[in-house]
């Protein structure tokens, strides 16, 4: 498997369960990256809004408060670079569909492949 390294790069992980989040971070851990965790769309906006210095965001879509569709749009709004991987449950072709119309940059279906996860992020960083 290949070693990424992005020690200087910054992720807004978006993910309201706690396990979820934990085994993003396991996955990232390697590779260096700085990690800024929120858990729910409309906090993601927020930072997206006010940290330039953010290269990729991982978005949930199931969350409360605020969906990782409904906060894709508003980030989208105001920012068209920055890349977004959505993440959720729903393996369904047609919540792949809805994430790219939201304005992600790509999409990975829960429970998420290391290997998968990693070059696709890569694509992006």
């Amino acid at each position: 498997m290949e070693n990424y390294n992005w020690e200087n790069k910054l992720f807004l992980v978006v993910e309201d369960e706690v396990s979820n989040y934990k085994l993003i971070q396991a996955m990232l851990r390697k590779t260096k990256v700085e990690i800024i965790w929120v858990t729910d769309g409309k906090r993601a906006v927020e930072e997206c809004r006010n940290n330039d210095k953010i290269d990729l965001v991982i978005m949930d879509i199931k969350m409360p408060i605020m969906d990782g569709h409904e906060a894709t749009r508003q980030i989208r709004s105001f920012n068209n670079d920055l890349p977004i991987i959505a993440q959720t449950a729903y393996a369904m072709a047609e919540d792949k569909e809805k994430s790219l119309v939201a304005g992600c940059s790509d999409y990975v279906s829960k429970p998420i492949n290391f290997k998968e996860f990693l070059d696709k992020i890569n694509n992006f960083v």
